[in-house]
């Protein structure tokens, strides 16, 4: 009884050795693989880290060169807004320039212009000048300062006035007279006032015989009541030579006597021959 019983417990004890032994090797296992994981596991890791570094580098150099990109791409549109800016400003200065040029030029070309038809006005002026001087044939001009010779000596007994009337002898009434009555001898040489051309010679009942010159700058002077002319229309005479001679007195001066009328015309006005002789 008591062997079987023995026999009993000794093979109770061999199952629960095996037990033991079976808990002892899956334990061993169980820990061996629990640190080929944990191996692993921290192998991964650092890979994982290995990996995400050079990642995370490698974002941030790309970030970089992106910025790096975009500063430069502001960079270049900032100065190409420049350099349009400075485009525009230099056309700008140059429109200006050759605006303010193109005014000067104008206003060059006015003056010019201006100065073109001033000389041409007294380019005309001097050539209607001188087709009026050689129409009245006059090659010289007249100077006032020097002043007229007196073409007879003798007493003024007619005076110049064409603002009040005077009164005349023969003709018994006043009226305006526009030149002078100088007293001479019939037969007194009449003399040239000034340098002069002949452009008229003509008869009245009133004068008689007038000759009348042009001494130039426009003006003209007119002897009247001659006899024996020694001159031809046309002619050119120097100051002092003779014209002809007093006549006998027309019927519209017998009271007042022989005597010379001398008139001075400048233009188309008379005036009076005593302001101009000397």
């Amino acid at each position: 009884m008591f062997e079987e019983k023995e026999s009993l417990w000794r093979k109770k004890g061999f199952y629960i050795a095996a037990c033991v032994l079976l808990v002892c090797i899956m334990a061993v296992g169980a820990i061996g693989y629990r640190k080929v994981n944990l191996q692993n596991n921290a192998g991964n890791m650092m890979a994982n880290i290995a990996t995400e570094v050079p990642n995370s580098t490698a974002d941030n150099v790309g970030n970089a060169a992106i910025s790096s990109d975009e500063n430069t791409e502001k960079e270049e549109t900032k100065q190409a807004n420049l350099d349009l800016t400075e485009t525009f400003t230099s056309q700008s200065k140059n429109a200006a320039k050759t605006e303010k040029s193109t005014k000067l030029d104008k206003k060059k070309a006015a003056k010019s212009k201006d100065k073109k038809e001033t000389t041409s006005k007294s380019d005309k002026k001097k050539e209607k000048k001188t087709v009026s001087t050689t129409t009245d044939k006059v090659n010289h001009s007249f100077d006032e300062d020097k002043g007229l010779l007196w073409p007879v000596t003798g007493d003024i007994i007619l005076k110049y006035s064409m603002n009040n009337a005077i009164y005349f002898k023969t003709l018994a009434q006043y009226k305006c007279n526009p030149g002078i009555a100088i007293s001479a001898k019939v037969g007194t040489k009449v003399k040239a006032a000034a340098d002069c051309k002949v452009t008229k010679i003509e008869t009245t009942d009133e004068l008689g015989t007038v000759v009348t010159t042009s001494v130039g700058d426009k003006y003209k002077l007119s002897y009247g009541q001659l006899d024996n002319l020694s001159v031809n229309k046309g002619d050119s005479l120097k100051e002092g030579d003779v014209i002809g001679t007093v006549a006998e007195p027309t019927k519209y001066y017998t009271e007042e006597g022989s005597n010379l009328y001398f008139q001075v015309m400048e233009g188309k006005e008379t005036i009076d021959p005593m302001l101009l002789l000397r």
